[in-house]
């Protein structure tokens, strides 16, 4: 499906009113009542315009699958959940929130076409940091009542909002340096800001987080940021620390001692009724009600809006506090979620996190496009920084903070997903020689496209034929004059045959159902250069059967095919066979790798069953067991399991399910064909260790 782009008049409208809601945004989030839901609807509703103006536009990758799937699994998990534990007044209103989580995917939609301004994502996130360490003194030093964020927002969510707001500009501290030197100093301000702001709210979440966000700076500045930058971040916070305990108006030193206390209290003296109605031993209290009514109902909870009435149970049978039953949530966005929808739940909230978690490690923790990494570390601290505060506040539960998670998801997955397709359109020099070597047998229906797809690119083209009686080999001679001709030994041997014939320092292997995508082209360019950092590349699949591009499943593996000549060899397996590469640093790349493995479902059913009669006997002669034909049952229902739903094979539809009980099938046909020759064996007489 072809992108159809906005016209450049529309796109340059568009993108200063995406501009202008992301600057603003963070400005506004905390002071103004209505903004905490405001700016995240205005992308979605841009979303849906685009939306119906231009169409779907280009089929999704399998990173935005997985990112449309993060952010609506919990949705779709609360509102089971609910409906099978009966609907409340307050189940709705939870559900009104979560609700907040699917405008991700139109404000995402939204921001791909139009595009992230990066001066307005990193200024903007500054300047709602000073507002925030502004408004965060005005409420200790003006107001006579205490902390009350100007009465628009819980201070503890003031402070937890603060807090992510201050250090997502961290990430972009690269970026501030390229534009000057001097604007070093705004990302390093707005982290104190964010956090001096979190500090004098008294947010708990806040001493929580810190660590973690600390952790993911280190490990992302050792390769990014000179260590004077980097230490310069890390005293200038540990001074912000030192200065908030050692000045009693800040009330700092008065937060840890009493929460030191009231901790100490709870598990080492006397319980009475003053120390379980702290803050702190409410939230014991209340934890350990959650617990015990996850105890109960397992794998559904109990449904949202329902905790409240659930604790008052616990405690009028005298086995918590009455503390327990105070709110309608026990200030632990995790255990909420057992509570309340159980397994599913909880599974579906750690989907929400770790899915995007990995998304933005994966460009962050590579050598990539620079900018996209500072947005990718952005969202990796933004995710990091409310695991922290879901430990100890039911913080998606809340309408400003869910807005605010959903809102910078759409944001920075745009960011960096633009930035990676913006640097694929530029040209990059490969500065390694390249050789491609495929081996083939009566491929001339699909050998074609698949030396198109290299031809023209790589230094040299090797074809190893093993007997065709098609056209193979007079197709692969109009690419290259490197093809030969020799028996078949096995995969594992005749691939290792056309790598002695290769001359370049690199390998590209690759078979004659599979094609290089210009992607893949382009990140192995910008791999190879000068001093590539590994000694060989993993290489995303993904298969095309049935018309459909699959990104699960089976699908979700990435072979290694890229790697130095020096050194590496192939295993002799006669089938699954895999490269042994020199000592040295491994890696993965982004492009796609596509393998057209099917011809038809005729074909599939032939493959299978030749791959399981060659696995069995390869396990026979190994002398393995195999377990018989219940384990052959077992690993049948196993594999199923694996591909379709724990390697997510569902999200392609129903051409995942054909290829899962396909793989299953075949799974079980390989450890029969092992029990027939194992039977076989018996029957005659044979040693069962020994073919």
């Amino acid at each position: 499906m072809t992108d159809i782009s906005i016209s450049p008049a529309t796109s340059g409208i568009a993108h200063r009113f995406a501009a202008a809601v992301i600057f603003l945004y963070p400005v506004l989030i905390l002071v103004l009542f209505p903004a905490d839901s405001t700016g995240l609807v205005l992308l979605a509703l841009g979303g849906f315009w685009a939306l119906w103006r231009f169409g779907k536009g280009e089929a999704a990758s399998r990173e935005e699958k997985l990112f449309y799937f993060a952010v609506s699994v919990f949705f779709l998990a609360a509102l089971v959940t609910t409906l099978l534990g009966g609907i409340e007044d307050g189940g709705l209103k939870k559900l009104n929130k979560f609700l907040h989580l699917l405008l991700a995917i139109p404000a995402y939609l939204f921001l791909r076409r139009v595009g992230v301004n990066l001066a307005a994502l990193w200024y903007g996130l500054v300047a709602g940091a000073v507002v925030a360490i502004l408004t965060a003194l005005f409420e200790v030093w003006g107001q006579p009542t205490g902390f009350r964020a100007s009465g628009v927002t819980h201070p503890i969510i003031f402070g937890d909002l603060a807090l992510a707001m201050g250090w997502m500009p961290l990430a972009g501290m690269g970026w501030f340096a390229s534009r000057s030197r001097w604007q070093m100093v705004l990302p390093v301000m707005a982290a104190l800001c964010g956090l001096l702001a979190s500090l004098l709210s008294h947010s708990r979440g806040g001493w929580v987080a810190i660590p973690f966000l600390v952790l993911i700076f280190l490990w992302f500045s050792r390769a990014h940021i000179t260590p004077q930058q980097r230490w310069m971040a890390v005293i200038l916070l540990c001074a912000a620390l030192a200065i908030g305990y050692l000045i009693p108006a800040t009330g700092v030193k008065g937060t840890i001692d009493r929460t030191a206390t009231n901790i100490s209290g709870y598990f080492y003296s006397d319980i009475d009724d003053e120390i379980r109605e702290t803050s702190i031993g409410t939230r014991f209290e209340m934890w350990q009600a959650a617990w015990h009514i996850f105890r109960d109902n397992p794998l559904l909870g109990v449904g949202w809006g329902h905790y409240k009435e659930e604790a008052q149970q616990l405690v009028d049978a005298g086995l918590r506090n009455a503390s327990a039953a105070y709110w309608g949530h026990p200030h632990n966005q995790f255990l909420s979620a057992m509570a309340n929808g159980g397994t599913v739940a909880l599974i579906a909230l750690l989907l929400l996190f770790l899915l995007p978690a990995r998304l933005f490690a994966r460009i962050a923790g590579r050598r990539s496009v620079a900018d996209a990494q500072y947005t990718a570390l952005a969202g990796l601290l933004l995710i990091a920084a409310f695991i922290s505060f879901g430990l100890s506040e039911a913080i998606l539960e809340r309408t400003r903070p869910v807005s605010f998670f959903a809102f910078y998801l759409a944001v920075l997955f745009a960011a960096t997903q633009t930035q990676l397709r913006a640097a694929r359109r530029e040209p990059v020099e490969r500065k390694q020689s390249l050789s491609v070597i495929i081996i083939a047998q009566d491929e001339a229906d699909r050998i074609e496209p698949c030396l198109q797809s290299v031809a023209g690119w790589a230094d040299e083209i090797i074809v190893l034929d093993s007997g065709s009686s098609d056209d193979t080999v007079e197709i692969a001679r109009r690419y290259t004059d490197k093809v030969f001709e020799t028996d078949w030994p096995g995969y594992g041997p005749q691939k290792q045959r056309a790598l002695e014939k290769a001359s370049c320092d690199w390998v590209l292997s690759i078979d004659a159902d599979e094609r290089v995508t210009p992607e893949l082209r382009h990140d192995i360019d910008a791999a190879l250069d000068e001093q590539p950092e590994c000694t060989g590349y993993r290489l995303p699949w993904a298969v095309v059967v049935y018309g459909k591009r699959l990104d699960f499943g089976r699908s979700a593996r990435a072979p290694r095919r890229l790697f130095k000549r020096e050194g590496a060899r192939f295993s002799d397996a006669q089938v699954h066979e895999h490269v042994i590469l020199a000592p040295g640093r491994k890696g993965t790349l982004e492009g796609r790798l596509l393998h057209y493995t099917h011809r038809n479902y005729e074909h599939a059913l032939q493959k299978s069953a030749r791959y399981a009669w060659l696995g069995g006997k390869r396990r026979f002669e190994a002398g393995k067991w195999g377990g018989g034909l219940a384990g052959a049952a077992l690993r049948s229902v196993w594999n199923f399991v694996l591909i379709y739903f724990l390697r997510l094979g569902f999200l392609d539809g129903p051409v995942g399910f054909l290829v899962a009980v396909t793989y299953a099938q075949g799974a079980f046909n390989k450890y029969a064909a092992l029990w027939t020759l194992r039977r076989e064996q018996r029957m005659t007489g044979g040693d069962a260790h020994k073919p």
